[in-house]
């Protein structure tokens, strides 16, 4: 089966949530899956992360199996969001002027799906 990116770039929760679910239901269906947190989406790690929230235990199954491959190193450090996706564990990358190449998951011949 073919790659899929999911490049969640809103930084809206309706947004991530739909990133994140569809993560977990092309990962369960055997679709090599990477998640790709750009733009605004880096600044909702300061609410899934917090057991509180209500897309912590989606975030969490998300994180727990690996999907997020990466969080842009300039979009988490302008959205606050930097210290919290390292405390994390998470992927950062910033090898494309401080963001996310995506041109090395096109070449593989992905299909880039943004949320």
């Amino acid at each position: 089966m073919a790659e899929v990116v999911i490049l969640a770039f809103e930084g809206k929760k309706p947004c991530f949530l739909h990133a994140l679910l569809n993560a977990l239901d092309m990962s369960d269906n055997g679709v090599d899956v990477s998640l790709i947190l750009e733009g605004e989406s880096p600044r909702l790690l300061k609410e899934v992360t917090l057991e509180s929230d209500s897309l912590y235990p989606l975030y969490r199954k998300v994180k727990d199996r690996g999907l997020i491959k990466a969080v842009c190193y300039g979009c988490s450090k302008m959205m606050g969001a930097l210290e919290i996706a390292q405390s994390e564990g998470l992927p950062i990358n910033g090898e494309m002027s401080n963001h996310v190449p995506l041109s090395p998951y096109v070449e593989r011949g992905a299909e880039i799906i943004s949320f």
